[in-house]
């Protein structure tokens, strides 16, 4: 019986583990200027990298974008290790199910966008948008900007 109750609380564990990460570049990158309510759609020199869940977890990877996401706060150098930015100290305040059964989760919390000047963090909130258990798109707001944007995600095999 001992033996059953280590089998079942290792089952346990595994099943209620982290999530695990997926990986998936941006195939649409849409723009909208808040100051005129104008949708605008934008394409990067170099493929735009997501690693991401549906717990909020969400990494971003391309230096052009991440420059022009942080408003040129950020500078990100391609080619080195400055193209990376993190979603950090996340919270989830919204949750809602549309009628074509995607699922919008809304996070806040901080990007943490590390320079070579050091790190800038800006308040954010993201929309990943879900399809079964896929994150197939995702809505950011940068709070210091006066942009969205919109990602539509190909999930990479």
């Amino acid at each position: 019986k001992k033996y059953l109750l280590i089998i079942l609380l290792l089952c346990f564990y595994k099943n209620y583990a982290q999530e695990p990460i997926q990986e998936a570049y941006v195939s649409r990158t849409n723009v909208l200027n808040i100051e005129d309510e104008e949708w605008n759609e934008v394409n990067y020199s170099s493929m735009v990298d997501i690693f991401s869940n549906r717990q909020g977890q969400l990494k971003i990877a391309n230096a052009e974008f991440l420059t022009e996401l942080s408003g040129g706060k950020a500078k990100m150098l391609d080619k080195s290790a400055y193209i990376t930015a993190v979603l950090d100290s996340q919270v989830l305040t919204k949750s809602k199910t549309e009628k074509n059964g995607l699922l919008n989760l809304t996070y806040e919390g901080k990007l943490v966008f590390k320079t070579y000047e050091g790190s800038y963090a800006p308040p954010v909130k993201v929309t990943f948008i879900v399809n079964q258990a896929d994150v197939i798109g995702l809505k950011i707001h940068n709070n210091e900007n006066s942009k969205d944007y919109a990602l539509d995600l190909t999930i990479k095999d």
